[in-house]
């Protein structure tokens, strides 16, 4: 889905105090977990991309969104796979499209890199902090990965 044509490892990390303090910090938002699976993209023996699942709460109910991210360290791709709230809570597909080529700065965040949505706030929130704890992981991380 995210990277045609590339082989794909699932790995399994476990972050140190020490990442998931940096990882948090650089995210501006609370990591969920420690245990990180990232799903390493191999083409020609060269990681062509990264994803990574995310499952948070938007209000009351859970959203699961993939993110991928290519070698440069940009988001290439944002899907939403499962959402829970009541679906007038999710944003236009056109909406996610605002995140492919996103860095982890100042400008991926709501009314800033990323429109707000009105009558999605609280999932157009929920959905950039998790790109955003994504991100802070991949960078933590990323020399673990190899390749």
């Amino acid at each position: 889905m995210a990277f045609p044509e590339c082989e794909i490892e699932r790995r399994t990390i476990y972050l140190t105090e020490q990442q998931k303090t940096d990882a948090g910090g650089m995210a501006r938002v609370e990591l969920n977990s420690v245990i990180i699976y990232p799903y390493v993209a191999l083409k020609g023996g060269r990681i062509a991309g990264v994803a990574y699942f995310d499952s948070h709460i938007v209000r009351t109910l859970g959203e699961t969104i993939m993110v991928a991210i290519d070698p440069d360290d940009r988001v290439s791709r944002v899907e939403l796979l499962v959402f829970n709230e009541p679906p007038e809570y999710i944003p236009p597909e056109a909406w996610y499209r605002l995140f492919p080529g996103q860095r982890l700065d100042d400008r991926l965040a709501v009314n800033r890199g990323i429109r707000g949505i009105l009558g999605a706030t609280l999932t157009t929130r929920s959905t950039t902090d998790a790109v955003r704890r994504m991100l802070a992981i991949h960078h933590v991380i990323k020399d673990q990965l190899g390749h």
